[in-house]
């Protein structure tokens, strides 16, 4: 009788693991569709035997543990290449946007409006008396200037939405990494027993593991990872430690996470943010450019750029590049312009305040010494010890001598203008430092009582005090630094013509002004050098021995308040224009400009052609029916001119430069196609590959499933036989 028994639960037994087997087939079939779902499998095994002297009899099956079908590098495939074809899936869509704001055709955009500007330059200049042509020359450059604009407006757009997907991303990221890290807790409470697994969970976590990656390219550390050869010879699973770095930095550690911060950039004009970690003690490390550029995220800031200039401007990325190159664009068409515009010859010229020199109050200038917090706090940058040397030129421009100052920073700034002039008159230099709205200047005076002035400029050659710097007189730097801090539009190493004129239009005096920012000699290399040339009394501009006739008789260049202005010096009617500017200074003083603005984001026609287009002038000397200036504007687009951008400097025409842009953009756009097309057919084999050993196979499945219902149809045929021979063995006994 124990013997049927024993038979009836080894029987039972096949009822059981067949049922269970039965559950985990179906489950499978259930999540067919779901591919992130790992097929799973009912491990069956004996349950004992009972020794006999006839032998060991089986007591039937059991099922251990039901495992996934999981091999865990292969998944690592997977996971990497899901993360590089979102990655240029993300690239491929902002850089296609980017295409559309360049259109490559003709007559459409940019390039039809830049051709329609140069017509109607050419238009103004076969007839530059008629207003009718100055109010169409006045249109096509507000359309040519509006589409400049509305083309960075919609990149700057395009920036924020991406910076906007930076924020959100990351805010999921700190989502995820929480998600798994209490998914590994809740995987080591069911696992703790060494025999079951916690397989839904673990998928979960892979889910949450793959979007991760993709978002932030992470690296995943899986060790002591069990083979189960004996199960399935593709099953590569169940870790025993887990972590996610991020940048070189944990951002999971097996049941503890590291949230990820999103902060506006301080660097950043534009609010653009940056991604930080916060450490153990609550410090934060910026780690905006250790994110991997193959992941969504690192395809947006490899799209948005990371790096800021002084100004707070992106300098890097594809938007970074494209902004750098439209403003490379628009800043030559400005200073060229703005340059040849200048020749059209003022009465009295006044350019744009180009930087604000720092204006003290008396008690700063005389009790305070100027690196007291008083003072220093109204200055540009500290003052220090050091020597200053000014330069002294005779009134033909030529170097007579330096002279060296000590400046004391624990002295007032007129204690120290106090030591500049006497070191001036000790040396009979006839210039006098003065302190006029709270600034030094240099002006002529007898300092030797001689009744002569015999210096015709002082200017400084080195400042190691960097008093100048800190009252922000820029025409005393050299031009160079200028250009790298202070000024908007650059000045360009050449020469220009100064030219004077009468009522009539006739020329009255010529100079040659020689700039050179190399050069040793502030005459050269400062601007306010450059206004010494201009200003330099002993110089026969006209060879004819007449010293009354000279650029310098008519006009006086001085900055007053960061502006050049060109100062009649006689009530005389008279003009004056530039001339054969290769330095570009006309354009980078603002003279008498054509465009306003700096850049792509605020160039713009004039306010006052905009107001009123019969002011715009063809002429160079101010006579009817002159049109030089006009005919100089239409040559220009044909003309060699010099393009910079972040990574350099190179020449081309307008519109050369222009079809270059366009020809950039669907260089990149077409290369970033090209590798969604590549990647997708990787992804899809290596996805394929994946499916195959871990996905659910349909057809597997009901063969397993018929499999086990034989199984548990033969368990039950066993249950029923031994049923029966019970019944009969109980009627015996009756």
């Amino acid at each position: 009788m124990s013997g049927l028994f024993s038979s009836l639960n080894t029987a039972y037994s096949g009822l059981q693991v067949n049922q269970s087997a039965l559950a985990v087939t179906s489950n499978n079939i259930s999540n067919a569709s779901d591919k992130d779902y790992t097929r799973q499998r009912a491990q069956l095994v004996t349950n004992g035997s009972i020794h006999t002297t006839s032998g060991d009899i089986g007591m039937g099956a059991k099922v251990e543990t039901v495992v996934r079908i999981k091999n865990d590098y292969l998944f690592s495939r997977y996971e990497t290449a899901n993360k590089d074809l979102s990655y240029f899936n993300t690239m491929q869509q902002n850089l296609n946007e980017i295409a559309n704001y360049f259109p490559d055709v003709k007559d459409v955009g940019l390039n039809k409006d830049i051709q329609e500007y140069y017509n109607a330059w050419s238009d103004f200049a076969n007839n530059p008396n008629d207003n009718a042509l100055k109010v169409n020359l006045a249109s096509k450059t507000e359309i040519l200037t509006n589409t400049i604009k509305d083309t960075r407006n919609k990149i700057d757009s395009l920036n924020q939405s991406v910076d906007a997907q930076i924020v959100t991303y990351t805010k999921e990221v700190n989502d995820l990494a929480k998600k798994i890290a209490d998914l590994n807790k809740e995987i080591n409470k069911v696992e703790a027993n060494n025999i079951n697994h916690a397989n839904e969970l673990r998928d979960k976590r892979d889910t949450a593991e793959k979007r991760l990656v993709e978002l932030t390219g992470a690296t995943v550390s899986k060790q002591g990872i069990q083979s189960m050869g004996e199960i399935d010879p593709n099953i590569a699973d169940y870790e025993e430690n887990y972590t996610i770095t991020l940048g070189g930095y944990p951002l999971v550690d097996n049941n503890t996470f590291h949230p990820l911060q999103i902060n506006e950039d301080p660097k950043s004009t534009d609010a653009y943010h940056s991604i930080y970690f916060q450490k153990q003690d609550y410090s934060t490390e910026n780690i905006t450019k250790d994110i991997p550029t193959q992941s969504i995220i690192g395809g947006l800031l490899e799209f948005r750029g990371t790096d800021y200039d002084a100004d707070g401007k992106i300098t890097n990325g594809y938007s970074g590049k494209y902004i750098s190159e439209l403003d490379a664009f628009s800043q030559t068409l400005i200073q060229t312009t703005n340059s040849i515009y200048a020749y059209s010859a003022q009465e009295e010229p006044t350019g744009e305040q180009l930087f604000d020199p720092i204006s003290l109050t008396d008690k700063q200038i005389n009790q305070y010494p100027l690196n007291s917090p008083v003072v220093s706090q109204s200055l540009h940058n500290p003052v220090r010890d050091g020597t200053m040397t000014l330069s002294a030129y005779d009134n033909n421009g030529a170097f007579i001598k330096d002279i060296k100052i000590d400046i004391k920073a624990d002295k007032s700034l007129q204690a120290n203008v106090d030591e500049i002039n006497t070191a001036l008159k000790n040396e009979n230099v006839d210039y006098e430092a003065k302190i006029q709205n709270g600034n030094i200047v240099f002006v002529k005076a007898d300092t030797d009582g001689d009744g002569a002035l015999n210096n015709g400029a002082l200017l400084v050659k080195d400042d190691g005090s960097l008093l100048f710097d800190a009252l922000n007189d820029v025409q005393y730097k050299n031009i160079s630094k200028a250009n790298d801090i202070d000024l908007p539009l650059p000045i360009k190493d050449g020469s220009f013509d100064v030219v004077t004129y009468d009522d009539s239009g006739n020329e009255l005096a010529r100079r040659t002004i020689t700039v050179n920012s190399q050069s040793k000699d502030p005459m050269y290399s400062t601007m306010q050098g450059i206004l010494s040339q201009i200003n330099m009394s002993n110089v026969d501009d006209n060879n004819d021995n007449n010293r009354n006739n000279d650029v310098d008789d008519y006009y006086n260049a001085v900055f007053t308040n960061g502006a050049l202005s060109l100062n009649k010096k006689t009530d005389e009617t008279t003009f004056i224009g530039f001339d054969n500017d290769t330095a570009n200074f006309g354009g980078a003083m603002q003279i008498n400009t054509f465009f306003s603005g700096t850049d792509s984001s605020n160039i713009k026609l004039n306010q006052k052609f905009i107001d009123d287009p019969s002011q715009i002038q063809a002429y160079k000397a101010p006579s009817d029916g002159n049109n030089d200036v006009a005919n100089e504007m239409v040559q220009m687009q044909y003309n060699e001119l010099e393009f910079t951008t972040n990574s350099g400097t190179t020449t081309n025409t307008i519109s050369g430069y222009y079809r270059y842009m366009v020809s950039d953009i669907a260089n990149d756009s077409e290369k970033v196609n090209n590798s969604v097309d590549n990647q997708k057919a990787l992804f899809n084999t290596i996805e394929q590959e994946y499916q195959s050993e871990s996905g659910v196979n349909l057809d597997e499945e009901m063969t397993d499933l018929m499999k086990y219902q034989n199984g548990y149809q033969a368990a039950a045929k066993v249950i029923t036989t031994i049923s029966t021979m019970m019944d009969a063995l109980m009627g015996i006994k009756t």
